[in-house]
């Protein structure tokens, strides 16, 4: 451009407006593109925390079917875990069309999740064309083993808990999994465990996190062949003070254990049959290798500061229960005492109740001194401050741990991408 001008102020006016003439029509030639990129990065953004959603989404429904694979590895769990990626992402992702695929794999060891969906761009079929098309996928991986301590396994349907606890209590189980296959409801008290979890709800002070909506898990026990002959051995026994033994046999009426006296169990099945057991006033039960079953008509009531000591089978049908009822005994079984130390076996209650209370203000501890503790019960009470130990110490004991539970009872899992 070629300036005219008659001094050096005249030709520096006429240089600014030249070159501010030139900046405008500058800015107004990259003013599109600038707005294009600004609008692009908006875009980007927005679709990056789309892919971030997804893949949350992805892990946790990826999990949360593998914990389930100890139970089934059936395409089921693959469907449960779809089902709830899509629950998850309804109102988290908008504007963006999405497919949820999931499948169990590495022979019924982990689940596959994959989402994949279609967000529309800003500035369509430009930035990029067709919209941004977003894919994430998590595997979850079972890992070593999480022991089964605790099942309950009640079905009905409505809000009953059946796992419930109350009153200040508590349920210690650090190293092993509680299954509800109903609701669990913990008021004014506190679960501790390895893991729990609920097919149907689980509400109050639980950790970790309950996982809700799990998979049903059988009885473990179901083919279990638990009979009580009907020829009594006894009938009607009182034990007061000092120490006595009671052989194997089918105890039948009222056995009852008081004023400090000690009735030690030998070694074998003690079958009850319409028979109640009670202890009351500081009395002591003791046993080693022992099992105690009991008919449809049978049940037990240990209060006051009664002392349990028992140790189960380690040998037999019943290798590795310490309690055990038939399946047609719906009753419930109360443990009220503040010093039930050593329930060491499985404690199986198919139909009835397991009722766990303590009878003063402070935590009554139950089972802690127990190598190792197992309950699978159609329903669990812990209420009134008792504290319910659940222990895994299965190298400790030499009675064994019978499978589908403890050990071989359910499995840990990682996850991948």
């Amino acid at each position: 451009m070629t300036l005219l001008c008659w001094n050096a102020m005249s030709c520096f006016l006429r240089l600014c407006k030249a070159r501010a003439g030139g900046t405008a029509i500058a800015f107004a030639i990259l003013l599109p593109v600038l707005a294009f990129v600004a609008v692009g990065a908006v875009d980007f953004t927005d679709a990056a925390v789309d892919r971030s959603r997804m893949q949350g989404v992805a892990d946790q429904a990826a999990l949360a079917a593998a914990t389930q694979l100890a139970v089934d590895t059936s395409y089921a769990t693959a469907q449960r875990a779809q089902s709830f990626a899509q629950s998850q992402l309804n109102g988290l992702i908008s504007d963006c069309i999405t497919t949820i695929t999931s499948q169990v794999v590495n022979n019924g060891t982990g689940v596959r999740v994959a989402i994949s969906g279609t967000r529309p761009a800003l500035l369509e079929n430009m930035l990029p064309a067709g919209g941004w098309n977003i894919g994430v996928s998590a595997v979850a991986q079972t890992e070593g083993k999480m022991p089964l301590c605790a099942l309950a396994t009640r079905k009905s349907s409505g809000a009953t808990a059946v796992i419930d606890l109350s009153g200040n209590a508590a349920v210690t189980a650090p190293s092993c999994l509680m299954q509800s296959d109903q609701n669990i409801a913990v008021q004014n008290a506190q679960i501790d465990a390895g893991a729990v979890q609920a097919v149907g709800s689980a509400t109050g002070s639980i950790s970790p996190a309950p996982l809700t909506g799990a998979a049903s898990m059988p009885d473990p026990f179901a083919a279990l062949d638990i009979n009580v002959p009907t020829l009594c051995t006894d009938l009607n026994l009182s034990f007061g003070k000092g120490t006595q033994y009671l052989a194997p046999g089918v105890h039948c009426g009222l056995i009852t254990v008081s004023n400090k006296g000690t009735l030690i169990l030998q070694p074998g099945e003690h079958y009850f049959f319409a028979a109640i057991l009670t202890l009351a006033n500081n009395a002591v039960l003791q046993g080693t290798d022992v099992a105690l079953v009991f008919d449809a008509a049978s049940k037990f009531s240990f209060k006051h500061n009664s002392d349990i000591e028992l140790e189960g089978r380690q040998s037999g049908p019943l290798s590795g229960f310490v309690i055990a009822t038939t399946r047609d005994n719906l009753e419930t079984f109360d443990i009220s005492t503040t010093s039930a130390h050593k329930l060491l076996g499985v404690v199986y209650i198919p139909n009835g109740v397991l009722s766990i209370a303590g009878n003063n203000g402070g935590k009554n501890k139950v089972a802690e001194a127990s190598a190792w503790t197992v309950i699978v019960a159609n329903s669990l009470a812990v209420s009134g401050g008792a504290d319910l130990t659940l222990n895994t110490n299965y190298s400790a004991s030499i009675v064994p741990v019978p499978t589908g539970v403890g050990p071989s009872g359910s499995s840990g899992v990682f996850l991948s991408h």
